[in-house]
């Protein structure tokens, strides 16, 4: 009975390649995960653009509708009302730096007063701007901790 060749010790192994980064095969195996890239300003850690990488391997940016879709009405209400409290109390220190901002609950109607004002005083713009800049925020340290 013949035995079969010795390969000798350091001779030449066959390993398994793995698979290319953008396999179709690879990625049909994990059915049901996306990936999301976050490109980001070092300097100052503000997100620069958000993309999903589909199945095929090929790109896609995400829309700033679709990031703030990614939080809930009641996440995006804490962080209307944050940024609320944010603007009133640097204006409040600007007009009277030893007066504190006194503490008591709201009705609806004050707070969309309030809101409408600091509107007007910050502008929209700035509000609109600051919101993304939470939101995506939000949504990166969510990523980060998955």
């Amino acid at each position: 009975m013949a035995t079969p060749p010795e390969v000798p010790k350091g001779g030449p192994r066959e390993k398994e390649q793995p698979a290319p980064k953008h396999d179709p095969a690879r990625h049909a195996a994990g059915e049901g995960i996306e990936q999301i890239i976050f490109t980001m300003r070092s300097a100052t850690g503000e997100v620069v653009k958000v993309e999903k990488v589909d199945a095929g391997g090929n790109h896609h940016e995400v829309s700033k509708e679709e990031i703030a879709g990614l939080v809930s009405k009641n996440e995006m209400s804490e962080i209307e009302d944050a940024l609320d409290e944010a603007f009133e109390a640097g204006i409040c220190s600007l007009l009277d730096p030893r007066n504190e901002v006194e503490e008591r609950p709201e009705t609806e109607d004050e707070l969309a007063l309030r809101r409408e004002l600091l509107t007007l005083v910050i502008g929209a713009d700035v509000r609109r701007r600051l919101q993304r800049r939470i939101i995506q925020r939000v949504v990166l340290s969510r990523a980060a901790t998955r």
